[in-house]
């Protein structure tokens, strides 16, 4: 094992060098891990004392074997990771608007007059092309043969 320094942003962990003196140096990250699709293992009998590890879905042996120097330290960490991915949030936002909707009969994020749903239900809509959303917020519609006779050479994503 190598001792590193790492800094948690959002659901990007960095990790840092130690130099000789046991100076961390921040000029420039070693490396990142990006926290998405993972899972924290706790096992110290396997992994050590103070251990646990961030394990992959899709690639279960590239597995990245951490430790603290104190059991609270590790509990920090596990939780702050647990809490670091998009997935994680994403699934807080679900169950706290079912939560408000039950409450109050109505989807918070669909509520007058911040965007009445039009950018969320523009979102799902099927498309064949790139749609910039700056577009829901004038009050001019475009129909979609409007948008259909837009050059190939416009269209940036093709689905």
């Amino acid at each position: 094992f190598k001792e590193k320094w790492f800094k948690l942003r959002c659901n990007l962990l960095f990790y840092f060098n130690i130099n000789e003196l046991g100076q961390i140096d921040t000029r420039q990250p070693a490396g990142v891990i990006i926290l998405e699709n993972y899972s924290i293992n706790l096992d110290a009998a396997t992994e050590g004392v103070f251990a646990f590890s961030i394990a992959f879905r899709d690639e279960y042996e590239k597995r990245h074997v951490l430790s603290g120097r104190s059991e609270s330290q590790v509990e920090q960490w596990v939780n702050a990771l647990k809490q670091a991915s998009y997935e994680y949030w994403r699934f807080r936002l679900i169950v706290l608007q079912e939560k408000l909707c039950k409450k109050t009969g109505k989807d918070p994020l669909l509520m007058y007059p911040r965007n009445q749903g039009i950018i969320r239900d523009e979102a799902w809509e099927p498309a064949s092309t790139f749609r910039s959303h700056v577009r829901s917020f004038t009050t001019s519609v475009v129909t979609s043969t409007a948008l259909n006779t837009v050059t190939k050479e416009m269209n940036l994503i093709e689905f």
